[in-house]
């Protein structure tokens, strides 16, 4: 298929984003920084951070602002994979936002739905995000794949 990574590399995309994913809903900023180039950047509709040091701060702040009796939960699906070159991807997936107490008291709440649209690169120590961008609550099209 044109435009295809290799299969070993797809996953190791995939599991990028899970990464990503557990690493938030765990609050390790620790985890997620490193999942980053160092000159990356993430454009979120709560701000916008460019280079490790504002990406991390941005995922420290958001952590902290977290409700300590509830659980988040990120959920990126349907991931598509679109090679730029053996070493760059462009990668679309699709967000479920949730949150839920801890002593589930209460039904599982979904915040939000969105979109990631991510450029990826194949470093020495693995995939990493060179920029995410996620656009919450919007309608999908083709654009980023045109």
């Amino acid at each position: 298929m044109a435009n295809s990574l290799p299969a070993e590399d797809t996953l190791a995309v995939h599991e990028l984003l899970a990464r990503y994913c557990h690493g938030m809903d765990a609050a390790r900023a620790d985890l997620v920084i490193d999942l980053f180039a160092d000159d990356a950047d993430m454009q979120t509709q709560v701000g916008n951070s460019s280079g490790k040091a504002q990406i991390k701060a941005w995922i420290d702040e958001r952590i902290a602002q977290r409700d300590p009796h509830f659980q988040v939960g990120h959920y990126l699906l349907n991931p598509l994979v679109l090679a730029i070159s053996a070493s760059e991807a462009r990668v679309r997936s699709m967000l479920l936002y949730t949150k839920q107490s801890l002593d589930f008291s209460a039904p599982c709440e979904l915040i939000a739905t969105g979109i990631y649209e991510d450029v990826v690169i194949k470093t020495a120590k693995g995939w990493k995000f060179k920029s995410r961008q996620s656009t919450l609550n919007a309608p999908l099209d083709d654009r980023y794949f045109a």
